[in-house]
């Protein structure tokens, strides 16, 4: 059996995977690796699991670069497909409307929202206002019932002397 010596960058680029899948690769297929002379890390691959590779379907890249593509379409699949996709763009399009119309009610209640805070603020504001007018008006009140409500005292009697007394004293 033939092995060949690559590093994962050269077992990826013959299969036509990334690095990270060619490391996997190997660590599910359990192939020895091994650090090389250039403290590269090289993993030690039948040959028959490169040729394997490429005749169970997945093929290597054409000369012009690309993907090879399979035409071959069932004759009825294409206009039921066709159908399948123009039923997705109009839910798509109906979806899209649907989450324009909610960014609207949610632009509103924002508003909304804002303007309940606002009122909520004034309010309170008003609130504290009368309670302080609310609470002068008692002192107030409290001020003047005191007042009526207060006996004077007696006060005693003035002497009254005629002017000739005051005068001779």
């Amino acid at each position: 059996m033939d092995t060949l010596s690559l590093t994962y960058a050269e077992l990826a680029d013959r299969l036509g995977i990334e690095r990270e899948a060619a490391r996997q690769l190997v660590k599910r297929k359990r192939w020895p690796k091994w650090k090389g002379n250039d403290g590269q890390l090289k993993v030690s691959i039948p040959e028959e699991a490169l040729s394997n590779r490429f005749s169970s379907g997945a093929r290597p890249e054409d000369e012009s670069g690309e993907d090879p593509v399979d035409n071959r379409i069932e004759a009825g699949l294409l206009p039921v497909l066709n159908r399948h996709i123009e039923r997705l763009e109009a839910r798509l399009d109906e979806a899209l409307k649907r989450a324009g119309d909610r960014d609207e009610v949610a632009k509103e209640r924002d508003l909304l929202v804002a303007q309940i805070e606002a009122l909520n603020d004034s309010t309170k504001l008003q609130v504290e206002a009368l309670k302080a007018a609310l609470a002068a008006a008692e002192r107030d009140r409290d001020r003047w019932h005191e007042a009526a409500t207060l006996k004077p005292e007696p006060v005693a009697p003035v002497e009254r002397r005629s002017w000739w007394r005051r005068l001779a004293g």
